[in-house]
């Protein structure tokens, strides 16, 4: 991945159950327009599964940056 990513918004949704990290996360995303990219923390565990997968579902393309023991981070665009 590359580090010089211009990140439009980003959200810290680590500590929220699922399904709302993913309500709030899709909900973010239809307010940017196509170009914007999202920046997500997340829990690692079932709300990395059920939010990459739901996103990807959608149609959006999700890539993890970084990840550690507790949360990852993904860049997410709908482009």
């Amino acid at each position: 991945m590359e580090n010089n990513i211009l990140i439009d918004h980003y959200l810290d949704l680590c500590g929220l159950a699922c399904p709302v990290n993913f309500v709030k996360c899709s909900l973010a995303l239809e307010n940017l327009s196509s170009k914007d990219i999202l920046k997500v923390d997340i829990d690692i565990g079932e709300a990395e599964n059920s939010v990459i997968e739901g996103l990807k579902e959608k149609g959006y393309k999700v890539k993890i940056l970084n990840k550690d023991s507790k949360k990852v981070t993904l860049i997410i665009s709908s482009e």
